[in-house]
């Protein structure tokens, strides 16, 4: 926040959310154009001094086997780096921030935990416990976070939103942000045909939680 960023884009992921707006990233990640390393560090070294920071996002940027030489590259060169992640792959997330590579975190937090399988569109139970060491760590070293959930009527309840605040609560974090359900081409192509909360609706659901923002379709904190 604050800070001019770029922003890099990397293909695949362990999820499947029904609300991802991204959906060739998860499932045809070939069909978007590559970008070279040896180019991507071109471009850093021609803007030393003009951007601020690089923001790595996805897909789930984890999954990519050279995350965190990369990220050692972009530090080297004097970039902050933010990393959006959602928390199943928790190994080089604990490298980076072991060796102080990350400035901010992106975190999706998905469903309260008995409903994560579901909301994530995933069948391995271990990645739950992945994703609640991925928070723990991130809070154990300090980084600032930007927590957030996409929210639809059909997948959460406000029972749901309660239950995930309590256990936020229980992993010692304050700051949460609800985003509001973009209905574009989405993973589920039922979804957005589908009703969802109003802004009104979520503003009243975040002032009954305690720390919660509401963030609206233009990326910017509504209420």
């Amino acid at each position: 926040p604050g800070k001019l960023a770029c922003v890099v884009f990397v293909g695949g992921c362990n999820f499947a959310c029904g609300y991802c707006h991204n959906p060739f990233l998860v499932v045809d990640p070939e069909s978007q154009p590559p970008i070279e390393m040896d180019a991507f560090f071109a471009f850093l070294d021609k803007r030393v001094g003009k951007l601020d920071a690089v923001v790595v996002s996805g897909g789930e940027p984890t999954l990519q086997h050279d995350l965190v030489d990369v990220a050692r590259v972009i530090k080297e060169k004097g970039f902050l780096l933010k990393l959006d992640t959602n928390g199943g792959n928790v190994k080089p997330v604990k490298t980076m921030l072991e060796e102080g590579l990350l400035d901010y975190m992106g975190l999706d937090f998905k469903a309260p935990r008995a409903k994560y399988p579901q909301i994530g569109g995933f069948s391995n139970p271990t990645i739950v416990e992945n994703v609640m060491e991925t928070f723990r760590l991130a809070v154990a070293h300090g980084v600032p976070m930007d927590v957030r959930t996409t929210v639809h009527k059909k997948q959460l309840s406000e029972d749901d939103l309660a239950r995930m605040r309590q256990e936020l609560d229980e992993l010692d974090i304050q700051n949460w942000v609800l985003q509001q359900f973009h209905p574009v081409d989405t993973l589920d192509p039922d979804l957005p045909e589908i009703p969802s909360y109003s802004d009104e609706e979520l503003l009243a659901i975040a002032d009954r939680l305690h720390h919660t923002k509401v963030r609206g379709l233009t990326g910017i904190f509504i209420g």
